[in-house]
């Protein structure tokens, strides 16, 4: 019998909280005016948005073994550059350019990536350009 009123009383509880309005989302009307204002408008999608950045920070050589990478910060080894999307060409390394051109980051250089994988500098970065042809 106690169950039966225990669970009437819990049915009756959460009705009353159903009914109950559940009020805006947003906090001020600012900003429901503002999504209002935006809502039907046609999005743009036609720039990839950066999704991070690849700062290379040195390379360590040893006379012995394998060299290590430092990147954004942590030592990096093979299977991590492999999923950077770059490569090592020296010391340096090697991205994927926004313009299609390959983007090289010395050492204390870095660059912002975007979703495509395109890399576009933050700062001073070595410009490649095809040499004149002889």
């Amino acid at each position: 019998m106690k169950r039966h009123a225990l669970a009437l009383l819990l049915v009756a509880l959460c009705g009353t909280a159903a009914a109950q309005p559940l009020g805006r989302l947003f906090y001020s009307d600012e900003e429901r005016a503002r999504l209002d204002a935006r809502r039907g408008q046609p999005v743009d999608n036609t720039a990839p948005r950066q999704v991070g950045t690849v700062r290379h920070d040195g390379v360590v050589t040893r006379s012995s073994g394998p060299p290590t990478w430092f990147v954004n910060g942590a030592p990096a080894d093979g299977e991590t550059l492999s999923a950077l999307p770059a490569r090592t060409v020296g010391a340096t390394l090697q991205l994927k350019g926004a313009d299609g051109r390959p983007l090289r980051l010395r050492p204390g250089e870095q660059a912002a990536v975007d979703e495509a994988g395109e890399a576009t500098p933050s700062g001073a970065a070595i410009d490649i350009r095809p040499g004149r042809t002889r």
